[in-house]
Protein backbone atom coordinates (compact mmCIF):
# COMPACT_ATOMS: atom_id res chain seq x y z
CA UNK A 1 0.00 0.00 0.00
CA UNK A 2 1.49 3.45 -1.09
CA UNK A 3 1.81 5.80 1.62
CA UNK A 4 -0.68 9.08 2.08
CA UNK A 5 -1.44 11.62 4.07
CA UNK A 6 -3.88 11.37 7.19
CA UNK A 7 -7.08 10.04 6.69
CA UNK A 8 -8.60 13.61 8.35
CA UNK A 9 -6.38 15.32 5.98
CA UNK A 10 -8.24 13.86 3.24
CA UNK A 11 -11.11 15.90 0.86
CA UNK A 12 -13.68 13.25 -0.07
CA UNK A 13 -12.52 11.89 -3.60
CA UNK A 14 -8.94 10.92 -1.93
CA UNK A 15 -10.68 9.72 1.24
CA UNK A 16 -12.33 7.18 -1.44
CA UNK A 17 -9.78 6.13 -3.26
CA UNK A 18 -7.59 5.92 0.03
CA UNK A 19 -10.01 3.30 1.67
CA UNK A 20 -11.87 1.32 -1.95
CA UNK A 21 -9.64 -1.92 -0.90
CA UNK A 22 -11.92 -2.05 2.60
CA UNK A 23 -14.70 -2.20 0.02
CA UNK A 24 -13.89 -5.55 -1.54
CA UNK A 25 -15.11 -8.75 0.22
CA UNK A 26 -13.37 -9.91 2.82
CA UNK A 27 -12.01 -13.81 2.61
CA UNK A 28 -10.64 -14.17 5.71
CA UNK A 29 -6.95 -14.62 4.19
CA UNK A 30 -5.94 -11.28 5.04
CA UNK A 31 -5.87 -10.12 0.94
CA UNK A 32 -9.08 -8.85 -0.42
CA UNK A 33 -10.23 -11.51 -3.15
CA UNK A 34 -8.01 -14.35 -2.78
CA UNK A 35 -8.57 -17.94 -1.89
CA UNK A 36 -7.32 -19.80 0.98
CA UNK A 37 -3.98 -21.60 0.17
CA UNK A 38 -4.31 -25.24 2.01
CA UNK A 39 -1.91 -24.42 4.26
CA UNK A 40 -4.47 -20.93 5.46
CA UNK A 41 -7.27 -24.17 5.35
CA UNK A 42 -5.87 -26.25 7.98
CA UNK A 43 -4.56 -23.65 9.95
CA UNK A 44 -8.36 -22.03 9.91
CA UNK A 45 -9.83 -25.72 10.55
CA UNK A 46 -6.91 -26.53 13.22
CA UNK A 47 -8.36 -23.12 15.27
CA UNK A 48 -12.02 -24.38 14.86
CA UNK A 49 -11.57 -27.33 16.96
CA UNK A 50 -9.47 -25.32 19.45
CA UNK A 51 -11.85 -22.65 19.69
CA UNK A 52 -15.15 -25.11 20.13
CA UNK A 53 -13.44 -27.05 22.64
CA UNK A 54 -13.58 -24.59 25.42
CA UNK A 55 -12.52 -24.97 28.83
CA UNK A 56 -11.63 -28.69 30.30
CA UNK A 57 -14.88 -30.05 31.46
CA UNK A 58 -14.14 -31.28 35.09
CA UNK A 59 -16.89 -33.22 36.64
CA UNK A 60 -20.30 -32.43 35.32
CA UNK A 61 -19.32 -29.00 33.95
CA UNK A 62 -19.15 -25.63 35.73
CA UNK A 63 -21.77 -23.22 36.97
CA UNK A 64 -21.24 -19.83 37.76
CA UNK A 65 -22.69 -19.17 40.76
CA UNK A 66 -22.92 -15.36 42.17
CA UNK A 67 -21.95 -15.10 45.96
CA UNK A 68 -20.88 -12.10 48.07
CA UNK A 69 -17.82 -11.55 49.30
CA UNK A 70 -16.44 -9.48 51.90
CA UNK A 71 -14.54 -7.09 49.46
CA UNK A 72 -11.45 -6.88 52.51
CA UNK A 73 -11.46 -10.54 52.47
CA UNK A 74 -11.51 -10.78 48.64
CA UNK A 75 -8.47 -9.05 48.40
CA UNK A 76 -6.70 -11.27 50.85
CA UNK A 77 -7.73 -14.46 48.77
CA UNK A 78 -6.69 -12.61 45.61
CA UNK A 79 -3.32 -12.17 47.07
CA UNK A 80 -2.80 -15.24 48.44
CA UNK A 81 -3.87 -17.11 45.10
CA UNK A 82 -1.46 -15.20 42.93
CA UNK A 83 1.16 -15.84 45.72
CA UNK A 84 0.24 -20.10 44.96
CA UNK A 85 -0.46 -19.90 41.39
CA UNK A 86 -4.33 -20.51 42.03
CA UNK A 87 -7.49 -19.46 40.34
CA UNK A 88 -9.81 -17.87 42.61
CA UNK A 89 -12.22 -20.68 41.37
CA UNK A 90 -9.92 -23.13 42.82
CA UNK A 91 -9.37 -21.99 46.27
CA UNK A 92 -13.27 -21.84 46.87
CA UNK A 93 -13.82 -25.10 45.66
CA UNK A 94 -11.01 -26.31 47.61
CA UNK A 95 -12.76 -24.34 50.69
CA UNK A 96 -16.22 -25.64 50.16
CA UNK A 97 -14.50 -29.67 50.00
CA UNK A 98 -12.82 -28.87 53.57
CA UNK A 99 -16.27 -27.56 54.64
CA UNK A 100 -18.22 -30.36 54.14
CA UNK A 101 -15.75 -32.64 55.49
CA UNK A 102 -15.39 -31.33 58.63
CA UNK A 103 -18.99 -31.17 58.99
CA UNK A 104 -19.85 -34.60 57.74
CA UNK A 105 -17.42 -36.64 59.86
Amino acid sequence: MAKHKPYDQMNTAELATATAEYDLPWTGSGLPGKPLTAAQRAQHKRAGIRAKAGRPKIGRGAQIVPVSIERGLLTQVDAFAQRHHLKRSQMVTEGLRLVMQRRAG
